[in-house]
């Protein structure tokens, strides 16, 4: 009984079969800001409110969490799993070339 495939190749995955998993998580990164007391004096903390607020307006929850934080799960067979870990981010417009 087949019951996963890999995720890069397509090919069956047999229980019992080594396979591995890969989980990816990524998430916005920050710098801490340098805001001084005379920054806060000067800024107009509605008018900065709404205009972010403005800026999510149009944007899906789930859009908006995906800017913060997304997790991927990927099962991969043997093969596939040493192509990756040689090469975890392949230069733009390889990503699929050695399928």
């Amino acid at each position: 009984m087949i019951n996963r495939i890999c995720d890069m190749c397509g090919e069956p995955l047999d229980p019992g079969d080594l396979r591995y998993e890969l989980r990816i998580e990524a998430f916005a990164a920050y710098d801490p800001l340098d805001i001084t007391f005379d920054d806060l004096l000067g800024m107009d903390l509605e008018k900065e409110i709404a205009r972010v607020a403005d800026a999510c307006r149009n944007v899906s929850s789930q859009e908006l969490m995906r800017q913060v934080y997304t997790s991927f799960r990927f099962d991969l067979c043997p093969r596939c799993y040493r192509r990756y870990i040689r090469n975890p981010l392949p230069p733009a417009g390889q990503e699929t070339a050695q399928k």
